[in-house]
This record gives structure tokens, C-alpha cells and sequence, in this order.
């Protein structure tokens, strides 16, 4: 009797206590969100299913391809604004969403992806409507990418790349819970997924984006961590196994569930940033190497407009020295302005001239002593280059520029409309 009393009791703790966690994992997770200084994007509102998302739209260019970007579960679209940076240096607009229940988009609960998969189909929609005959990609991350795949296949998009995305909602749940009770987990998880009928009136095969992905209908790259633990190598193989060609794989060595472009920028550039490229732009444009009269005017246009024509070195991404990497600034006078944001911050006065083959020249007309300085801090005559609707400039050397991805060195120089530190103003 005794032990039939202490099982009843423990059954009913277990259960309270799991009723308790699943509160916590279904709580909508609602909150303001701030967009990031210097990130611009137009606020934009999609209806959906008797509610608005909040997103954030920035058309880079008319014609362009669309990237939709879909954040993971608790999060918002300000996760995913560092791929959004990335896809727009790179000829792609870009539309971030909240899914519903998340940041600024109501919504009573978290589904993993069930309700969510709404918000999808209504943005893929918006951008139809919006930027009609584009081509669209989406990118989403675990959560993103699961509402992606429940929505009702095809989406009508042309890629998809699925970033740590689980295969089967019971699944999912059994690995978070061993990572927490261990060897508890086979006990505890059924009580959990109990609750999906319960709370949300869904089942298990309900979530289950496994079998959804071969009704996708597009290209598709799934990519994970090789040592995430919450949707393990084994699941990422077998939801890739399911999916219909054509499609690809990248597993990040090292990874976990976690934000893998942060954790491997020059790999993601090179396996997700050529995916979508290859998939959505077709063949690549050839860098324009301008001439001395485009030069001219493009250095005349933007003093008579105010706008600084700064060249940002490493294309934007600043390491640590003792200079900091030099950027430049094209002035009046046939001057430029080098300056550094090292230890301690630095400017330079140099002259500039511009060669019959549009080569501009650097310090030639001054001293020895600013001829030395020019060569310490890494800077060269140059050429600039037209690729898409970005400028570079690239040094004299370079034969052939591939100026389609970041390639993590000094040269070459990328033309930037932000406020570099240290720039003159």
C-alpha cells in the first residue's frame, strides 16, 4: 500500500513539475525591439492570421533577390540582423521578421514551428506582392527553419538553407531534457509531449519537419554544428537524406546549437553566402575597372553632394594593432585623408593623381617622409572597381579581383556610406 501511496505522490510531482516546464517552453516571448544603431531597414507590418509581424524590409536595389530571414525559438529579428548585413553587402534585400509569440509580433504561445509556418507563408507572400518577380531564398535558424518546412509545401521560393533545424519534435525534446536530467529523459519526455494535445491541440507527428522536406520543391543547404547536442549529427543527416535534390550539406566543425555564423563567418560565407548566390543570382558579375573619367566624376559627384567617399579597409571588418587598418577618405584638391582607429587614433594628409588607365596614384607628390608612412600602413596605388552596386578599391597588383565574398585581408577596400572612427568629418 505504502509503495502504491509514495508512486501515486511521485507520479504526481513529476507531472506537476513537468506541467510547470512546459508552461515556461510554450510562454510567448514578447518584448520591444530595438533595431541596431547604424542598421537600415524600413519597419514594416504583414498581416497574418488575425495579427501583424513586425519586420524590417530594406530594398537594396530595385531587381535584386530577396532573402527572408527567420530567427530562432525566444529570439528576434535582431538576431539575425548580422546575416542580413552580410546578404546586402552581397546584392540581396532583405526581410526580417518575429514570428508570431516572439519580440514584437503578438501571439498566445510558442508552437515549434506549427503557427509560426503562418507568419511564413504570409511573408513570403508580402514580398511577392511587394518586390514582385524576384527571386526569394530563406534563411532560417532552428525554430525559422522548422516553421519553414511545416508549412504547406512548395513554398514557392527558390532556396532554403536550414540552419540547426530538428527533424521530429520528440526528438528535439528528448535531447534537451537528457542535456539537463540525463538519464531521466525517456521518463520525463513523454510528459511533456503529453501536453502538446493538452495545451496547443497538436500531436507529435504534427511537428515533424522530416516529413515535409521532400515536398520542398527548391534547392535546399542544411547545415549544423558537429557537436550540437540539441539536434544531434545523426537528425541533421537523416532530414537531409529526406530531402529531394537538388541539395547540400555543410557540417561546421566544432559547433554547437548556436549561431554559426558568428562561430565560423569565412566557412558560412563560403558554403550559405555561394549557396544562395549560385542559386538566386545566377552567374556572377564581372568587377568594371573604371576609367580615369569615371574616377573623376565619381570623386567629383560625391564632394559636390557631401557625401564622403571612404574606403574601408579588410572591407569593413577592423583587426587590432597598433596603427588600426588604414581607411581613406577621397577629398578636394586631389587629397585624401588616411586615417587609422589604432591604440592611438591617427590621420594622414595624402596627395593623390589619377593615371591615363584610371590608376590612382598614392603620396606621389609628397615628401619621403609621407612616401614611408604610405607603405607602413599598408597602403598602395589603386584601382577602382564597379562589382554590383558596391565599389572597391583594389591595389594595382591584384590581376582578376574575386570581389564576391569578404576575403578576410586588408586589400581590397570596400566604399562605405557609414561613419568609420577616426574619419575626418
Amino acid at each position: 500500500m505504502r509503495f502504491v501511496v509514495v508512486t501515486v505522490v511521485a507520479t504526481a510531482i513529476a507531472a506537476g513539475l513537468s506541467w510547470s516546464v512546459g508552461s515556461k517552453l510554450i510562454a510567448p516571448a514578447n518584448h520591444k525591439v530595438v533595431r541596431p544603431e547604424g542598421f537600415r531597414a524600413d519597419l514594416v507590418a504583414i498581416s497574418s492570421n488575425n495579427h501583424e509581424i513586425a519586420g524590417w524590409w530594406t530594398d537594396t536595389d530595385q531587381g535584386l533577390p530577396v532573402i527572408l530571414l527567420l530567427h530562432a525559438i525566444r529570439a528576434d529579428r535582431t538576431t539575425m540582423v548580422s546575416r542580413a548585413r552580410l546578404f546586402q553587402d552581397h546584392g540581396f534585400s532583405t526581410l526580417l521578421i518575429d514570428l508570431q509569440a516572439h519580440g514584437e509580433t503578438p501571439g498566445t504561445a510558442i508552437t515549434f514551428g506549427k503557427r509560426e509556418s503562418e507568419d511564413v507563408i504570409a511573408a513570403v507572400a508580402w514580398i511577392k506582392s511587394r518586390a514582385p518577380n524576384r527571386k526569394i531564398g530563406i534563411v532560417g535558424c532552428s525554430l525559422g527553419g522548422a516553421a519553414a518546412l511545416l508549412a504547406p509545401q512548395p513554398l514557392g521560393v527558390d532556396a532554403v538553407v536550414l540552419e540547426a533545424v530538428y527533424p521530429r519534435i520528440s526528438l528535439a525534446v528528448e535531447n534537451r531534457v537528457r542535456l539537463r536530467l540525463g538519464a531521466l529523459a525517456p521518463l520525463v519526455t513523454p510528459l511533456l509531449l503529453w501536453q502538446l494535445s493538452a495545451r496547443l491541440n497538436l500531436e507529435p507527428r504534427d511537428l515533424e519537419p522530416i516529413r515535409s522536406i521532400g515536398g520542398l520543391e527548391s534547392p535546399v543547404l542544411i547545415v549544423a554544428g558537429s557537436d550540437d547536442q540539441h539536434t544531434t549529427l545523426s537528425e541533421t543527416k537523416a532530414l537531409y537524406d529526406a530531402a529531394r535534390q537538388p541539395k547540400e550539406l555543410w557540417i561546421v566543425s566544432g559547433a554547437k546549437h548556436q549561431d554559426l555564423l558568428q562561430f565560423d563567418s569565412s566557412g558560412y560565407q563560403a558554403h550559405v553566402l555561394a549557396f544562395l548566390t549560385t542559386r538566386l543570382r545566377g552567374p556572377l558579375p564581372q568587377p568594371q575597372l573604371l576609367a580615369k573619367a569615371d574616377v573623376e566624376q565619381l570623386i567629383s559627384e560625391h564632394i559636390a553632394e557631401k557625401r564622403p567617399l571612404v574606403f574601408a579597409s579588410n572591407q569593413g571588418v577592423h583587426r587590432c594593432c597598433d596603427l588600426g587598418e588604414p581607411n581613406v577618405q577621397f577629398m578636394r584638391d586631389h587629397r585624401v585623408i588616411a586615417f587609422g582607429d589604432g591604440y592611438v587614433p591617427w590621420q594622414a594628409n595624402l596627395s593623390y593623381e589619377i593615371a591615363e588607365d584610371g590608376t590612382i596614384l598614392l603620396g606621389r607628390s609628397d615628401s619621403r617622409d609621407v612616401a614611408a608612412m604610405v607603405e607602413t600602413v599598408g597602403l598602395h596605388d589603386a584601382h577602382i572597381y564597379r562589382y554590383g552596386s558596391s565599389l572597391y578599391l583594389v591595389q594595382v597588383s591584384a590581376i582578376d579581383p574575386d570581389l564576391s565574398f569578404d576575403p578576410g585581408t586588408l586589400w581590397p577596400f570596400k566604399a562605405t556610406t557609414e561613419h568609420l572612427p577616426g574619419a575626418p568629418e
